[in-house]
């Protein structure tokens, strides 16, 4: 029998998966790549984007390891085109990892995946 995947927001994926790799001697980087509200001189609303569309939330380090990014996303939600853009730049470049999540239940089986020597190419994985 199959468990449903738990519902969670971005920032609680994201807070698992960089505690977890924290435990696991990675040094994670979230980056802010985010847009704010902001008021013209009349006092109206506008949004602005302080980033570069498309860049991942979290870059993490190891030593002896492959730098990985990865995108976390709410439960059930996915990738933009500029995201999708970036994971196969990331990903086609010699050793780039670069994935997406929306639960640290999906996590989880790439991450293992990725330490038992799978590689990405593209959106693929291969051993």
């Amino acid at each position: 029998m199959k468990m449903p995947k738990i519902k969670q927001s971005e920032n609680d994926v994201k807070k698992a998966i960089k505690d977890y790799l924290e435990l696991n001697g990675w040094t994670v980087f979230r980056i802010n790549n985010a847009g704010t509200k902001r008021k013209d001189k009349n006092g109206k609303e506008f949004y602005t984007f302080a980033g570069t569309p498309g860049v991942f939330d979290l870059f993490c380090l190891k030593v002896r390891e492959y730098p990985m990014w990865i995108e976390t996303k709410a439960t059930g939600k996915i990738l933009s085109e500029d995201q999708e853009r970036f994971m196969m730049l990331v990903n086609s470049s010699p050793y780039g990892r670069a994935i997406w999540v929306d639960s640290f239940d999906m996590f989880l089986p790439i991450y293992n995946d990725i330490k038992s020597g799978w590689r990405i190419y593209g959106k693929c994985w291969k051993n």
